[in-house]
């Protein structure tokens, strides 16, 4: 019988059409059956965003507590390691490089420098700069994933060479 292997990730906008409590709500509701379902079942659960985690740690502390306990047992890894998914395509380069330091340095301190992930995430962009190749290399990361490289409601559409391609920043990152 061959093995499956389950990482689970969750994207949650907090605050994008629900207001802020039913948003948080529906984090930790996310956070806590993550964390229960880890109790019966051998997966691996990933999530990014180290504003949510504050917020977890202020209004849940024992479940935040939990989730570091997982960490620990590389049961729960924390993806992505900014402050919150900005918006790639209106950002000026100085918040991208605050994004990445507020939420590295929250991890850090709360779940140590084995744990800082290497790959920066960005799954709700609807575009994404060439500069932030230099960016995200020069803070420590080496990958980057993404979606919507292209959409309907933009244009022009953005065309990828391939399925795998390298992407290349302005100072050659």
């Amino acid at each position: 019988m061959k093995k499956l292997h389950l990482i689970c990730n969750s994207h949650i906008d907090t605050i994008w059409q629900w207001e802020w409590a039913e948003g948080m709500s529906a984090t930790l509701s996310t956070f806590q059956s993550a964390a229960n379902l880890m109790e019966k079942h051998d997966y691996i659960f990933c999530h990014g965003e180290s504003s949510i985690y504050e917020y977890t740690e202020k209004y849940a502390p024992e479940l935040f507590r939990k989730i570091q306990q997982l960490v620990k047992e590389k049961k729960w890894h924390v993806s992505g390691g900014w402050y919150l998914q900005p918006d790639c395509t209106m950002g000026h380069g100085e918040s991208y490089i605050r994004q990445i330091r507020v939420g590295m340095d929250f991890f850090r301190s709360r779940f140590g420098e084995n744990n800082l992930p290497k790959t920066a995430v960005c799954f709700d962009a609807f575009g994404h700069s060439r500069g932030l190749v230099q960016i995200v290399k020069k803070c420590g990361q080496e990958n980057y994933i993404f979606m919507r490289p292209y959409s309907k409601y933009i244009r022009p559409q953005l065309e990828l060479p391939s399925e795998y391609f390298y992407w290349k920043g302005y100072d050659g990152s």
